[in-house]
């Protein structure tokens, strides 16, 4: 349950539009909150979860950190990798807390599943356990819930089928193009829990 007040993460990606489809129903008090540390797909993926609210009625709120990671894209020069925020929930969850005192929230809705679920430091159990506790000991309290935790990203996309979620509105890529350049990670992933989901994505979703 999302309980009467509740602040959605929203990443533009399938996982949080599913959260909102779920919750549309009820009788909750539904903030949906985008936040911008930096990511390649920062453009695409705001657009996304406005996309996604407006379907819903809801209104996207968003905070900008894009300086922060621009300012570690700096100090990460030369890598051959860049991390636009590192320890990324630790972060987004704190921010999210906040805001949730500030809008009267008791709930801060993480849109994780089963698959990513560790697949991180920051997205271990562990550390979702530890940021639970210290949520919970804040005054007013917060707490943490990610309701998706125990459903595969494939299970994830046949509820949200049942529930009628548009995920031809949804963005994924980690590069942040207009069109899903189907070789990173998250396209990859994405790719094979439609395919375990037995569902189609539209025609020319990615490129060539």
């Amino acid at each position: 349950m999302a309980g009467p007040s509740s602040v959605v993460l929203m990443s533009g990606g399938i996982e949080s539009a599913v959260l909102l489809y779920n919750w549309r129903s009820s009788s909750a008090l539904l903030h949906p909150l985008y936040i911008n540390y930096g990511q390649r797909g920062a453009a695409m993926e705001e657009r996304a979860s406005d996309k996604i609210c407006n379907n819903l009625g809801l209104e996207l709120s968003r905070i900008d950190m894009s300086a922060v990671g621009n300012k570690f894209r700096e100090l990460q020069h030369g890598a051959k990798s860049f991390v636009p925020l590192p320890h990324r929930n630790l972060v987004i969850l704190g921010l999210a807390a906040s805001y949730a005192s500030q809008v009267g929230s008791s709930k801060v809705a993480l849109g994780l599943n089963k698959d990513d679920l560790g697949s991180y430091s920051s997205a271990s159990q562990n550390f979702m356990d530890s940021f639970r506790s210290t949520a919970a000991s804040l005054e007013p309290p917060v707490t943490l819930i990610a309701p998706l935790s125990h459903f595969t990203k494939a299970e994830v996309i046949r509820l949200g089928k049942r529930l009628g979620v548009p995920f031809a509105d949804t963005y994924s890529c980690m590069v942040g193009r207009p069109v899903h350049c189907g070789r990173c990670h998250q396209c990859r992933s994405r790719q094979l829990a439609f395919a375990s989901a037995s569902e189609q994505e539209p025609a020319g979703f990615y490129e060539r």
